[in-house]
């Protein structure tokens, strides 16, 4: 009577071993990659909530046709705008601080100055340059502003009512040589 033997191999000593290690140098080459890059997600997402509340500061001057203040406190983490040339309470349209959730970040720095505000005139224009520093787990971000973030239209010459009544019948007469 012959005995069934078994002819499948498995993994050898040698072979499981360098399966760990090759696993675990690819672990410790993208780990820190893998943490650094939610860090960079916060600081992005923190860039463009800042950009974006700037912008609407900006719409809501054109809007109200009133200058507005943003004031900015590297300090307590925050900035507040303001509508109008004043900064007083009855005047605040806008308070964000950095440290809530789900931005969680410090604002590290700005060349404002302490006791400079940026001016958002009736037009939206920012009217003097300036850039932030958000700054979360060590990685800080430098985010820049400048002039007023909206295109301008186009000047074009106005067509009289006459030529745009000739160009409806040129369009008229056209679409009934063609049959439309």
């Amino acid at each position: 009577m012959k005995t069934a033997t078994s002819t499948s191999r498995g993994f050898s000593m040698l072979e499981m071993t360098l399966v760990i290690v090759i696993v675990g140098i690819i672990a410790a080459i993208a780990a820190p990659r893998f943490a650094d890059a939610g860090t960079g997600r916060r600081l992005s997402a923190a860039q463009r909530v800042i950009e974006k509340d700037i912008e609407t500061i900006q719409l809501r001057a054109r809007a109200t046709g009133k200058p507005h203040i943003i004031a900015f406190y590297p300090s307590k983490e925050l900035y507040i705008a303001f509508e109008g040339t004043e900064t007083v309470s009855d005047a605040v349209v806008l308070i964000r601080d950095l440290t809530d959730e789900p931005l969680g970040v410090e604002l590290s720095r700005t060349n404002i100055g302490d006791d400079e505000d940026i001016v958002i005139s009736v037009m939206g224009d920012i009217e003097n340059d300036f850039q932030i520093g958000i700054l979360r787990e060590g990685i800080e971000k430098a985010v820049s502003f400048s002039g007023s973030g909206f295109s301008r239209p186009a000047v074009s010459r106005t067509e009289t009512a006459e030529e745009i009544k000739t160009a409806e019948l040129v369009a008229d007469l056209y679409g009934k040589l063609i049959g439309k």
